[in-house]
């Protein structure tokens, strides 16, 4: 994947702009705020996403150093949707309709994923920071396993991201938070509308894709 400056440069020639500050406008933001981007080898994922979605970008033409050329295997199994904080609950109440107008991106992981959840909140920390993209694939409620994360689509309550710990005597999952701020979590299986195990996280202050 490309570094930040790069992101940056093709970015602002993939929308025909010829300076920062136009960048920086465009993205509302500060030209202070893109400087320090630039700086410290950062980006800031969500607002150029938002951009790329607004005015049709490829994803992959930015972010991807060889747009076409993924671990030398058919880039559609490499395409993932990318759900936002700010459609969680639009994915809640139609995954449908939400999915279909995502964005998308490839990204080039061994594995194949599904879709990529943004965190918005802060039960993973610091294991997982928030505005982190968890590259996700859907599974089987069975299939879970103790003390891996999951990303969980839950009934009345949205998308979460948890700890498995155990089964409990009362037949109830238990998952809990990496932050101990936050209490553990039961749930019934019913509850449980999907289930996706984590393949890797898109970070925000990083280069690339580290795996869990």
């Amino acid at each position: 994947m490309l570094d930040a400056n790069d992101v940056i440069s093709r970015l602002k020639h993939l929308l025909g702009l010829k300076t920062d500050l136009e960048l920086a406008n465009l993205l509302e933001i500060k030209p202070n705020t893109l400087s320090s981007w630039k700086i410290r080898a950062m980006v800031r994922y969500d607002k150029i996403i938002e951009v790329c979605t607004k005015y049709k970008i490829d994803l992959n033409e930015v972010f991807l150093i060889h747009p076409n050329s993924v671990y030398n295997v058919d880039l559609e199994d490499r395409i993932v949707k990318m759900i936002s904080v700010d459609h969680h609950i639009e994915y809640f109440m139609n995954p449908d309709k939400c999915l279909a107008s995502s964005p998308c991106c490839v990204f080039p992981t061994e594995e194949a994923v599904d879709i990529a959840f943004q965190l918005g909140v802060e039960h993973m920390f610091p294991t997982i920071k928030v505005s982190s993209y968890l590259l996700s694939k859907r599974i089987e409620l069975s299939e879970m396993k103790p003390w891996n994360i999951y990303v969980l689509v839950v009934e009345n309550r949205g998308i979460l991201c948890y700890r498995f710990k155990r089964k409990t005597e009362a037949n109830t999952l238990l998952f809990v938070a990496d932050n101990e701020a936050f209490e553990s979590l039961t749930l019934r299986e019913d509850e449980i509308r999907e289930v996706f195990c984590i393949r890797g996280i898109f970070l925000p202050h990083v280069k690339n894709l580290s795996k869990i």
